[in-house]
This record gives C-alpha cells, structure tokens and sequence, in this order.
C-alpha cells in the first residue's frame, strides 16, 4: 500500500508485489481507502485482482475533498483489505529440501533458494535450470560476497536503501534481475532521497522507473526545474520522455 500526496490530489496504490508466484497465481480482493478524521471520516471503496508483480490498483481524490478530514495538517489513511479468493498457493508449503550452500567468491553461505528465486530470475535460473539439484552451487564472477550479503539483508529488511547504496542495489537489481530490491530503491528514491530532482528523474529513466518519473514530473514548480532535467546527458531520452517533457512545459505556461 502506498499514497503519493502532491498539491492538488492523492493518489492510493494498492499492491501485491509476489516475484515469482506460483504458475496461475491470481488474488481477488475488496478494498476501502478511509480518510479519517476528528469525527467524521470518509471511505472510497474498490476491488482489486491481482495475477503478477506489477498489478495493482488506484484510486485518486481532489485535496479538497481530503481537507475536512485533516488534523493539525495530517491526514490519518486507513486500509481495509478483505481477500476474497487465492489461487494457485494450495500446494505453496516450503520444501523441506530448500537450503543450498551458495559459494560467493570465497565465501560460503547457506541459504533458502525458495526464497532467492522467488526475489531474483537470476537465482531462479541458477537453482532451478542450471545447477536443480546440487547442495552446493558457485555463482557467476559479476557477484562478490559483500554484495551478495548486502542484497540479502536488503531482502530480508535488515538493511535499508541509502543515499551511498542506492546505485549500487539498482545496478544489482538489473545484474540479479530483482524487482523486490528495485522496487525498494525506488521508494527510497520517492520518499526519502535528499538527491535533486534531476538526478532522480535520470535515474527514471535509465533504470525504467515508472513511478518516480511520475513523481518527479509531478514535483516540477518551474520552468527552471523542467530546464534543469534537460541541461545535460540528456541523449538518452527517448522521444516519449521529451514528449511528456513538453507536456510538462506546456501545462506550465
């Protein structure tokens, strides 16, 4: 679940971000978004079916229609989910027989290949297709053993983004092929991230980051703002992004 809240309205996401399901997956959900205030509160309901990694559901509302319900300028939210059906998860019981020792440069570490392969095609690949059945797998050069426990703990919430890792998990993420630690970057990078808006919105778009590249044309105020994203290195936008850029300039004047 996530509200991205700007000037003028509130956008409501409802996720279910399972990498990896298994075959046929699908979730059928009922939803209400309750903005709740000092005595009064209000609802807005949805309905929600989920059947991969990147499905998910929204609803918007005006601040205005917000404002009532604040409280010293904060807005309490309250999600309500109730899940109607699951498919696909009857037989979803962890194997037994799922920890491999996973030799790391020089390093050995013994792990859950459910789990990595759940959060990594590269990992999927190499237990599951090169190497199925082995009780000890070496990994490819590209991977240290420092950055191989780091995007562990990232994926077990040991660890957080930050502003010096960040570029280092989004390059692991496209090496190992992990939407889960892209997808936390990419929160990091809109809810937290100090960087200026021009590099956020170039890492957007280098690292095909859909919702940041919304927030950060979002947050543009000014045509200084929309002439700094596109002072330099700009060759790698392609003729979509200039063409929102635009529309950005244009809805400015």
């Amino acid at each position: 679940m996530s509200v991205y809240i700007t000037k003028w309205r509130a956008d409501m996401y409802l996720h279910c971000p399972l990498e990896n399901g298994p075959p046929g997956w699908s979730i059928d959900a009922d939803y209400e978004v309750k903005f709740v205030g000092k005595r009064k509160s209000y609802g807005i309901k949805g309905h929600a079916k989920f059947k991969n990694y990147s499905d998910y559901d929204m609803c918007q509302t005006c601040w205005e229609d917000m404002k009532p319900y604040t409280i010293n300028d904060k807005l309490k939210i309250e999600w309500r989910v109730k899940i109607n059906k699951m498919i696909g998860f009857e037989n979803s019981e962890k194997n037994k027989n799922s920890e491999v020792v996973l030799v790391v440069g020089d390093e050995q570490f013994k792990v859950d290949k459910e789990f990595l392969a759940c959060n990594s095609t590269y990992f999927e690949n190499l237990f599951f297709v090169e190497e199925g059945g082995k009780s000890i797998i070496q990994t490819d050069q590209f991977l240290d053993a420092e950055n191989f426990q780091n995007f562990l703990k990232i994926l077990k919430e040991e660890q957080n983004v930050d502003e010096n890792s960040v570029n280092q998990f989004l390059e692991l993420s496209i090496k190992l092929g992990s939407k889960s630690v892209m997808g936390k970057c990419e929160k990091f990078l809109m809810e937290k991230s100090e960087k200026s808006i021009k590099i956020k919105f170039n890492t957007a778009i280098k690292y095909k980051l859909n919702k940041l590249k919304k927030k950060c044309l979002s947050d543009i105020k000014s045509k200084a703002d929309l002439a700094e994203i596109a002072s330099e290195n700009a060759r790698h936008f392609d003729a979509s992004v200039w063409k929102e850029l635009l529309q950005k300039s244009i809805s400015m004047n």
